[in-house]
C-alpha cells in the first residue's frame, strides 16, 4: 500500500514542479485547466492520518534518513524564498477584472491598472506562489511513503 501512496505522491509532485516552472516561465495553466487548482488536496486527506496530529520532529527525524530531512530543509528553504519572491511581485494584491479593466487590488481597493499582459503574468505568478507550497505537499507524503514509514514502529512513533 505504501508504494501506491509513493507513486500517487511522486506524480503528484511532479505535475506540482511542471504547474511551478510554467508559473515561473509566465504561463498561466490555472486559465487552461482550472482543476491545476486541486493538486494539493489529496495530500491533505492524507497528511493527518500519515503524520499524526502533531508529531515531534525528534520522532520524524528518528525515522527519515538523512538525505530526505536535508533535501526537505532545501525545498523549505525554496518554498519560503518564492513566497516572499511571489509577495513582493503581488505588491499586496492580486490581479482581478473590475469595470473591464484588468487591475491589481488589495481586498477591495485598486492598487493599479495592469495591462492584460501584466495581468496574465500576475496570475501566473499567483500559481507560481501556490504550486510553490504545493512541492512540499506532495514531497512530505512521498518520502513517508518511500523511505520513513516503511517499518511498524514508524507508525507506532509518529502516530497517536
Amino acid at each position: 500500500m505504501n508504494r501506491l501512496f509513493a507513486a500517487f505522491a511522486l506524480l503528484g509532485l511532479v505535475a506540482s514542479l511542471a504547474v511551478h516552472l510554467a508559473a515561473l516561465l509566465g504561463i498561466d495553466l490555472a486559465t487552461r485547466f482550472p482543476a491545476v487548482w486541486l493538486l494539493f488536496i489529496p495530500f491533505l486527506f492524507q497528511a493527518r492520518r500519515v503524520l499524526g496530529v502533531r508529531p515531534s520532529r525528534a520522532a520524524i527525524r528518528a525515522l527519515c534518513p538523512g538525505w530526505a530531512l536535508l533535501l526537505g530543509v532545501f525545498l523549505a528553504g525554496y518554498v519560503m524564498l518564492n513566497f516572499l519572491l511571489f509577495l513582493h511581485a503581488t505588491e499586496g494584491g492580486g490581479p482581478a477584472i473590475r469595470d473591464g479593466r484588468y487591475v491589481l487590488q488589495a481586498h477591495g481597493p485598486v492598487l493599479r491598472t495592469l495591462t492584460a499582459d501584466e495581468y496574465r503574468a500576475q496570475q501566473a505568478n499567483t500559481l507560481r506562489g501556490f504550486s510553490g507550497h504545493w512541492l512540499i505537499f506532495y514531497y512530505v507524503p512521498l518520502v513517508w511513503f518511500m523511505a520513513c514509514g516503511r517499518s511498524g514502529a514508524a507508525s507506532r512513533t509518529v502516530l497517536p
